[in-house]
């Protein structure tokens, strides 16, 4: 039988810090699949074998963000360390963030909070935020259900305040460091991330509120930065790089145990919400180790799945579809259903399909985002270059 063309994509053999790794951008399609799975779940019904094994499924799709944590740790502490010495170390940093970071989202809050009402169309979800949209301006919406002001419109923006925040104040961190010293740093961020989480729900703290924590999530990120500063170090690299396929075991072996004691990387549980974070990016690290030193070696056989082209589009695509999907669901996708007098909630085979065509049109929305205006602000990346 031929092999199918989607998985010939012969990529040649690279460096582990080159700027772009095709495996990543499958990986990074993995984790935007996982978040969909997760937050496109409109099944009511809990009975049934079938019901149960979608409903677990799509619970399990928060392990996403994690994954995304650890992709954003490896690649911003792969790019600080690469231009330590550079004169345009932070100019250079901060504005190719802000380039591809601002443009999309800052568009979407003056749509919700500015264009629509001068419209006279505001949700109910935006009208609730309205009186406290500030948090979502200033990239601090994962801190204001503390005070009982979480966004309803936008509630997964939380993610993204983590990320921005970490960005904000991760490029001081790493500035004077060398990689043996990053790579120690990280380490010792994640140790107390993951003693924070423990404490904290020691105390009782609502799990929500961990969950959407900048310091309780950090170990991801800086796990994601230890890989990074691991294989700078040159006398770990290419023992690191060569046993790719090791890795991969590892991070299979790693991911199953985890699904044990978590029952199933259930979050709302002592163990789940403590060691379950953290073993989740540990995973998630190990497989990117796994991915970086096969594309480094040019290794052909399973990396081939990462490189499968319409995952890498997912991958591509994933910040807009991350940042889209949610209104494109609420204000388009719900609405619809019900004009159409179609409930998608009893049934399986319903939900799933309603959960497909939501992908699709996510895909669609992001692809349009991308070619009509991110696009555009990531070819001025050129003025923001640290030489």
């Amino acid at each position: 039988m031929p092999r199918h063309r989607e998985f010939e994509y012969p990529p040649p053999a690279r460096p582990a810090n080159a700027s772009h790794i095709p495996g990543l951008d499958g990986l990074r399609g993995v984790a935007i699949l996982l978040v969909l799975v997760h937050m496109l779940n409109v099944l009511d019904v809990q009975q049934g074998m079938s019901a149960w094994v979608f409903g677990r499924i799509s619970q399990v799709g928060w392990t996403g963000v994690q994954l995304f944590f650890v992709l954003s740790g490896f690649l911003i502490t792969g790019i600080l360390l690469d231009t330590q010495r550079s004169k345009k170390y932070f100019s250079a940093f901060y504005g190719r963030r802000t380039l591809r970071i601002f443009p999309l989202y800052f568009s979407v809050l003056t749509l919700a909070f500015v264009i629509l009402p001068w419209l006279g169309k505001v949700p109910a979800s935006v009208a609730i935020d309205r009186h406290h949209q500030l948090w979502l301006w200033t990239y601090l919406s994962n801190w204001a259900a503390i005070f009982d002001q979480g966004s309803k419109a936008f509630p997964h923006f939380w993610s993204l305040a983590v990320e921005e925040q970490f960005y904000l104040v991760w490029p001081l961190l790493v500035r004077s460091r060398s990689a043996e010293q990053c790579l120690r740093f990280c380490l010792g961020v994640a140790a107390v991330a993951l003693a924070l989480r423990c404490v904290l729900a020691g105390a009782g703290v609502s799990d929500d509120l961990i969950y959407e924590n900048s310091f309780c999530r950090m170990d991801a990120l800086a796990l994601g930065g230890a890989a990074a500063a691991a294989v700078r170090i040159p006398a770990w690299k290419a023992r690191l790089l060569t046993m790719h396929d090791r890795w991969l075991v590892r991070a299979a072996m790693l991911g199953l145990f985890g699904l044990l004691v978590t029952r199933g990387f259930w979050t709302g549980t002592p163990v789940g919400i403590t060691i379950g974070y953290t073993i989740v990016a540990l995973t998630g690290t190990l497989l990117l180790i796994a991915i970086v030193g096969a594309e480094a070696s040019g290794a052909s056989g399973w990396v081939r799945i990462f490189r499968w082209r319409p995952l890498r589009a997912m991958g591509k695509y994933s910040y807009a579809i991350y940042v889209l999907h949610k209104p494109l669901h609420d204000l388009a996708g719900k609405p619809l259903l019900k004009v159409l007098r179609i409930d998608v909630t009893q049934s399986v085979a319903w939900s799933a399909g309603y959960m497909a065509v939501a992908i699709a049109c996510s895909f669609l929305l992001a692809f349009c985002s991308w070619h009509l205006l991110e696009k555009r602000f990531l070819g001025m990346k050129r003025f923001f270059v640290a030489s």
